[in-house]
């Protein structure tokens, strides 16, 4: 058994041959919490077999379910485990003591083999791979790469208190820094900002993030409750030092009027008790690529940088062509900007180059027409069956500041997403009774 498993670890294929005469049904239970239970398990005699199991809890043989594991769960086929379609994700009919889940097993039927518990096995139930919300829906700055198009906004929404006291009731269920404040406005618009800030429990302040642009002037307040909040982390947009550049960039804003933002931030942050991690999110261009690399280093090593992420502009349509010509990189300068981070990168900095930039050039397509092989196809699922390369169990939040809220799909397969996430509901986040009654109700 024991040489199996590391012949499988190590080299699938042989270690598949090997499980097949020792021990031909291996899997391993990943997650156990209250309301749930996932893994998988492959009969790796016969692949094709969508292994029946039950959920049990062995002190008292009560049997919670019975089912088939056949769900694709990404990163299995990678690993040798079959076609993929071997994984399992349940509700659990009723809510476990912390000791009933310390006692649960999964077992095969008919032959009784108990799965082995993974070496990290969740023990929480966080459904929600992320909450995203805007409780504004404006900015402060124009910023010519910006992605929202705002030409023809000249007021601002704002998210109402009866909205923000149902949408915090989904951060439990939230992993930490994954309950998004702001996804593309300027959050600090908001006039009760740092109220709604307060609304979120202190044990659940974890699982905050947002974006801000540190360019509108704030009360000390709002620094200090900020340095002793517990919010997980903040991004802070900086494109450079030069103040030139940076007003250029970030249209709207007075670097000087940042950079006293930016020092009082710090200042707060060093006397505060929990402050956020910070990082800081550049965009790449013409005017400002030679100077990344100083500027990432100066940032890790004087300004509290956690981490840095380095981006690259989507291509929308309103972003002026002019500004497209003149300040988009071309390939080569991203290979000297990855170069240049490239002993950073992997660990507190983060470099987004554009798709295909220094990847092998495809080789030209044979004139001569061919056959196109069909997709590979994955066998049904008996259950309401998530998409290959979906999550299993998981779902995305997105809530705009007037309530509305759509329901989504996440993608987790390996390749890229297409799409990354798939629409499942729209609701009024204010319209839900109990969150987690809500999440159970919709399809694994």
């Amino acid at each position: 058994m024991r040489l199996a498993r590391t012949l499988f670890r190590r080299f699938p294929r042989i270690g598949r041959e090997v499980a097949a005469h020792v021990a031909p049904h291996q899997g391993y239970i990943d997650g156990v919490s209250h309301a749930h239970v996932t893994g998988w398990v492959c009969n790796f005699a016969d692949p094709t077999e969508r292994v029946t199991h039950e959920v049990v809890l062995e002190n008292t043989n009560e049997v919670l379910l019975t089912a088939q594991a056949d769900r694709f769960l990404p990163g299995l086929k990678e690993l040798g485990v079959g076609d993929g379609a071997h994984g399992f994700y349940h509700r659990l009919p009723r809510r476990l003591s912390t000791e009933e889940q310390d006692r649960l097993v999964v077992r095969v039927v008919p032959n009784g083999k108990k799965l082995a518990r993974a070496t990290t096995v969740a023990r929480v139930y966080q459904p929600l791979a992320f909450f995203i919300m805007d409780i504004v829906d404006n900015c402060n700055l124009r910023c010519p790469f910006c992605l929202y198009n705002y030409e023809g906004v000249n007021k601002t929404n704002l998210m109402t208190e009866d909205t923000i006291d149902a949408a915090v009731r989904f951060a439990p269920y939230a992993a930490d820094g994954a309950f998004w404040y702001s996804c593309l406005h300027e959050p600090t618009m908001h006039p009760r900002f740092t109220d709604y800030l307060r609304k979120m429990p202190p044990l659940q302040r974890r699982t905050i993030f947002y974006t801000t642009n540190l360019a509108r002037r704030m009360p000390e307040e709002y620094y200090e409750m900020l340095a002793n909040s517990g919010v997980h982390h903040i991004n802070v947009s900086i494109e450079s030092l030069d103040p030139a550049i940076y007003e250029r960039m970030r249209k709207g804003a007075r670097h000087r009027i940042f950079k006293e933002n930016w020092d009082i931030l710090l200042a707060a942050f060093a006397r505060g008790k929990a402050p956020p991690k910070l990082r800081y999110i550049m965009m790449a261009y013409k005017a400002n690529f030679r100077e990344i690399p100083s500027l990432v280093e100066y940032l890790l090593t004087e300004r509290g940088g956690s981490e840095i992420e380095v981006r690259y502009t989507y291509d929308e349509p309103h972003i002026p062509a002019d500004f497209k010509q003149s300040e988009y990189l071309d390939e080569a300068e991203w290979l000297w900007l990855r170069d240049q981070l490239a002993h950073r990168t992997g660990s507190s900095v983060m470099l987004s180059m554009p798709p295909g930039v220094g990847e092998p050039k495809a080789p030209q397509a044979d004139p001569v027409a061919t056959e196109v092989p069909p997709p590979p196809s994955h066998p049904p699922s008996s259950n309401d069956s998530t998409p290959p390369g979906y999550l299993p169990g998981r779902y995305g939040m997105r809530l705009t500041w007037d309530g509305k809220m759509e329901v989504r799909r996440v993608w987790g397969g390996s390749g890229p997403p297409t799409p990354g996430e798939v629409l499942l509901t729209t609701v009024d986040v204010r319209e839900i009774g109990d969150p987690e009654t809500f999440l159970a109700s919709l399809p694994i």
